[in-house]
């Protein structure tokens, strides 16, 4: 190995470390108390050697949220890779993405945090670039479904590219993230089961975008059937004995239709 190369493998050693210590810093101490300082110091390095890895304490939080899509990319490619009709496919993306943010909260409310316009415009182009190019794959295997469905007269995109047809899913799946992450403001709504109320959503945007075969909302015994076999067979470790919540949020109380 040369000179320039083991410099390299160093480099990227020594980031690692930050990187990991950052982590358990921040599930010690809370995220917004993260110092780069502190950080250097816990360390053992200069904090000059740690601006050396990254331009700002936003830059290092790209980094550290970018760390774990690999797990996330997984999942959505098992629900591109099922078969199953598209549309059935497209439910279960939605599916898989809620299952992530309850089985890795903290790294979920780290990713949130990142995408907020105060720490994403402050990380460098590199960083921003690299977490972009990271996460590419989960809009690829959204990408593949709709391709399939447009292919296979599932729907009419009516113009629409493929980008935008999956905007709206995209949309209300991050903003239901959101109101579940920020304590007790849908509790004040009255809204006990989130996930269920933005999978029902989904089956509402799905049937106007009429995509096929359509989901008779009033039918709840349906919704749950689907539910049930995207659990069984492609998500079988998210079990009610290893993550008692992830059935309770996403299922209905009982098997009857929604009234609202």
């Amino acid at each position: 190995m040369g000179i320039q190369e083991r410099k390299q493998r160093q480099l990227a050693e020594r980031e690692q470390v930050f990187l990991d210590r950052a982590w358990i810093m921040i599930q010690r101490d809370g995220l917004l108390n993260l110092q780069m300082a502190r950080l250097a110091a816990e360390c053992d390095y200069a904090v000059g050697t740690l601006y050396q890895h990254f331009s700002s304490k936003e830059d290092l939080l790209v980094a550290l949220a970018a760390r774990r899509t690999g797990e996330r990319i997984e999942l959505f490619n098992r629900a591109a890779a099922w078969q199953a009709p598209s549309r059935s496919r497209m439910f279960a993306v939605m599916i898989a993405d809620v299952l992530f943010a309850q089985r890795a909260p903290d790294f979920f409310r780290l990713a949130q945090y990142v995408s907020t316009h105060a720490v994403w415009a402050a990380a460098s182009p590199e960083r921003r670039s690299a977490a972009i190019e990271g996460s590419r794959p989960l809009g690829d295997a959204v990408h593949r479904i709709i391709d399939d469905a447009i292919a296979a007269g599932d729907i009419d995109n009516q113009g629409l590219t493929v980008r935008e047809l999956c905007g709206g899913l995209w949309a209300m799946s991050v903003g239901m993230h959101t109101l579940v992450s920020a304590d007790g403001v849908l509790e004040s709504q009255c809204v006990p089961r989130p996930y269920q109320l933005l999978l029902h959503q989904a089956h509402a945007l799905l049937n106007g975008l009429g995509w096929q075969p359509l989901m008779p909302l009033r039918d709840g015994a349906a919704q749950q059937q689907l539910l049930e076999q995207i659990m069984r067979e492609l998500f079988p470790e998210f079990s009610t004995v290893a993550t008692p919540a992830a059935l309770s949020l996403l299922s209905s109380s009982s098997g009857e239709g929604r009234d609202e």
